[in-house]
């Protein structure tokens, strides 16, 4: 028994007709810039803000080393006194 050998393929055509072909509908562009510059508005306003902040909070930690350097500066001072004193007292 002789087998079909054109059983299982599919004829080929030769000539493809383009209007059978299936194009993808392209979508409309979006509109990206004016929310890109939204964007970069916001990030703006909030870099300056963490800025501002920070520029703050340098200013107070310099403020509180200086007081902190001034008090211990006048403890020192106030203990070299008092051993001064203890010292000429004792003589």
């Amino acid at each position: 028994m002789a087998k079909n050998k054109f059983k299982g393929q599919k004829s080929s055509n030769v000539f493809h007709i383009a209007s059978q072909k299936t194009f993808k509908v392209k979508n409309k562009a979006k509109p990206v810039t004016t929310n890109l510059k939204k964007i970069n508005i916001m990030n703006d306003e909030k870099v300056n803000r963490m800025n501002t902040a920070f520029v703050n909070i340098q200013k107070e930690l310099a403020n509180f080393s200086k007081s902190l350097s001034i008090k211990s500066m006048q403890k020192e001072l106030q203990n070299k006194n008092k051993k001064s004193l203890n010292f000429t007292i004792n003589n």
